[in-house]
């Protein structure tokens, strides 16, 4: 396997991960950020689902209190969306014929992104909406009872993102604690879409009276990748050979602090292995419950 498609099945894994929590935090309408982008609440989040060759499942269908039916995509990446969100409102328009339909693209990457949101040709007008969650102030979800939206908050504009991240991080210590663990890995997955987790880390350290991250076995490897992703992005300069050494020893000793003693074609394995490719089984480590799944293309 070459860097490249290593590289993108890295950033094919990240993608997943980020959908998945989303999906997640919205599983109960999150009313505060509803009205925030359409001045509505929902009444319940359909099951949309439509047959094809290709399955086609559309994020999320609310069902308004007005009655009508916002279609949310929600974006961690950079992709041509206009026929997709085409082809979903053809669908969903068939599904309820009777309902006003709202369409918007809910932008949560890192990078700047001006999609195209029309598309005009001689016998076709179609356009959809594009937000960037950045565009709203988190105290506007801070202010939501709801934890899923306080969650949310940290992708929105943050001007004081440490006392965010402390005031979210106090909410979730209240939980129970298979809760507040739930809770803590979906925080920290996304702070990595604006490289806070470094920042959760350090914030929930500092509250170990309160529950300790290090002997939780689900959040440790999250909060080693986090260190490890820290340390590498920190050391731009110096030998390649250097840092290759140093990530090496590092994914060695989140191995054996999380798997116990590691057969020498590890340890062989790991040395000889390039930078790109360690960082490509630091982040298989977050999820592997062996050693082999971590090596796993």
């Amino acid at each position: 396997m070459t860097a490249d498609s290593m590289l993108k099945n890295q950033s094919e894994n990240h993608r997943s991960q980020y959908d998945t929590t989303l999906k997640d935090l919205f599983e109960q309408p999150p009313q505060t950020l509803l009205n925030i982008l359409i001045g509505r609440r929902a009444v319940e989040l359909l099951p949309v689902e439509f047959a094809s060759t290709q399955k086609r499942i559309p994020d999320l269908v609310f069902r308004m209190d007005d009655g009508s039916i916002l279609h949310l995509e929600l974006q961690s990446s950079s992709e041509i969306m206009d026929w997709r969100m085409m082809m979903y409102y053809s669908l969903i328009r068939q599904r309820y014929p009777e309902r006003d339909l709202i369409q918007k693209v809910l932008y949560v990457g890192q990078n700047a992104w001006q999609p195209p949101t029309t598309i005009q040709e001689r016998n076709l007008s179609f356009r959809y909406d594009m937000v960037d969650i950045r565009t709203i102030d988190c105290r506007e979800l801070m202010a939501s009872p709801i934890l899923e939206e306080n969650i949310l908050a940290v992708l929105c504009r943050l001007d004081q993102q440490t006392e965010t991240i402390r005031a979210i991080l106090y909410r979730i210590s209240a939980l129970p604690d298979k809760t507040r663990a739930d809770a803590l890995t979906k925080l920290l997955i996304l702070s990595r879409l604006r490289r806070l987790e470094t920042v959760v880390k350090t914030e929930a350290e500092e509250m170990s009276l309160t529950f300790n991250v290090m002997e939780n076995d689900v959040l440790r490897p999250l909060f080693m990748k986090a260190q490890l992703d820290s340390r590498l992005e920190g050391r731009q300069e110096g030998r390649q050979e250097g840092r290759q050494e140093e990530a090496a020893s590092m994914i060695l000793k989140q191995m054996y602090r999380k798997f116990g003693s590691t057969p020498d074609w590890v340890t062989e394995k790991v040395r000889a292995a390039s930078l790109e490719q360690i960082e490509v089984w630091s982040d298989n480590f977050v999820f592997a419950n062996s050693v082999d799944e971590v090596f796993a293309s």
